[in-house]
């Protein structure tokens, strides 16, 4: 039996690329986990991280595609899919991305890149964590641990990030399904190495029963958060992280005048933070500059910054689209609750799940728009010193289930023995 000294935890990650990704602050505090028990660690990530990265966890620059990245359809692709949207009386749009070419392209890429890796990241005695894995990555994976020797193999553990409906685009995906299906009918003969999990059990519940695998639970950490403090006077409310539409950026200019016209007395910290290439989310960005009781944050927080910040706002909103977002999870949602902070959600997100169990304290709306946003807060603001006990109740058990230390433990129940 092989201990865990003599075991390496190698991170595959092509979604680490800058300090505003959800990979950075997963593998930074699992590393210094990792660290703290003595298990060594190497983390790859894309080519093109930030040396900021590379300088401060030691991430090495390797993989060629992000895992948010996409290809165009072909032109033969292009023919047909503009003759069959004539048939439909539509019009083809062009810019959409194709997922069968991005399937194929991206899933080839990622495979020629974990062939590429030191021929020691594969030793049959390490632990390989692949922490963002999409339709896009995962038949690429389970090829190359096909093309091993089967007791040549290291163990995988492969968090399944998104549910099948989700596109690196914004839209739902037509395939999806399709690629997970294969990949997992490809997989079987790999179940004594390869281990599937995700982070919430809604995202698991959804690969159970759409594909009869049994994912474990592997809840993704974001660090200590420090306690939310009651203060007096005007609330403040926050939206931290992308601006992205899919994260309800563009509900927020309406919502808060909304707010406004109710006569609601409360202050917005709002974080700005896109690459300018929704329309939605640069219009609401327009409106946002020319409100009062708005401040806006702009660009990336460190861990520090992120920290002083949140520590002043009472209640975080997380608008997030149930249908484009979906049952993800969410950092920003995990360290409100580990906080103590209570939380707006849409309903058909985990965040707003959450709420509604009693995981979570907070208000959830629906349907998905800027009136019932405001509605929402409009019905928190009046019992908020309550809301505020409750969530300051849930806070230690949460941040404890959801801490760096319980994904380690995830991890290591899944190493050789």
């Amino acid at each position: 039996m092989m201990s865990e000294n003599t075991m390496e935890i190698i991170f595959l990650d092509n979604g680490l690329i800058g300090k505003g990704e959800h990979s950075y602050g997963l593998v930074k505090k699992v590393g210094e986990a990792l660290s703290a028990r003595g298990l060594p660690h190497r983390v790859f990530g894309m080519a093109s991280v930030e040396a900021a990265i590379i300088a401060e966890i030691g991430a090495i620059p390797h993989f060629r595609r992000s895992l948010y990245e996409s290809e165009s359809p072909t032109p033969n692709e292009r023919r047909l899919l503009t003759f069959a949207a004539m048939i439909r009386g539509a019009s083809f749009d062009r810019s959409l991305p194709s997922e069968r070419t991005s399937g194929r392209v991206l899933n080839t890429s990622f495979e020629q890149d974990l062939r590429a890796l030191p021929s020691d990241v594969w030793n049959a005695d390490n632990l390989i964590v692949a922490p963002g894995v999409s339709q896009n990555q995962i038949l690429g994976l389970i090829r190359h641990l096909f093309a091993k020797p089967a007791d040549e193999r290291p163990r995988v553990v492969c968090q399944l990030m998104f549910a099948p409906s989700w596109t690196p685009w914004g839209r739902n995906a037509n395939l999806g399904d399709w690629l997970y299906k294969r990949a997992f009918h490809l997989a079987v003969p790999l179940r004594k190495t390869l281990f599937f999990t995700a982070e919430n059990e809604a995202i698991a519940e959804i690969y159970r029963e759409r594909y009869r695998i049994e994912p474990a639970i592997l809840p993704v950490p974001f660090g200590g958060a420090a306690p939310a403090v009651i203060r007096d006077g005007r609330p403040r409310l926050g939206f931290f992280g992308y601006s992205k539409c899919d994260k309800g950026f563009h509900l927020l200019p309406n919502a808060i005048e909304l707010c406004r016209q109710k006569g609601i007395e409360a202050d917005f910290t709002i974080q700005v933070q896109h690459g300018g290439w929704e329309a939605g989310a640069i219009a609401a960005e327009r409106d946002l500059r020319k409100m009062e009781s708005v401040r806006l944050i702009e660009g990336v927080l460190d861990d520090r910054d992120y920290t002083a910040e949140t520590s002043c706002i009472d209640v975080m909103l997380l608008p997030y689209d149930p249908v484009l977002f979906g049952l993800r999870g969410s950092g920003i949602f995990t360290q409100s609750v580990a906080a103590g902070r209570p939380v707006v959600a849409s309903a058909g997100t985990f965040a707003g799940r959450c709420v509604t169990l009693g995981e979570a304290e907070g208000e959830v709306f629906s349907p998905y728009d800027a009136a019932a946003l405001a509605e929402a807060i409009a019905r928190l603001l009046p019992r908020l010193a309550e809301s505020q006990t409750r969530a300051a109740a849930r806070a230690k058990t949460f941040a404890q289930s959801h801490s760096a230390d319980a994904y380690v433990d995830v991890l290591l129940a899944h190493a050789k023995r």
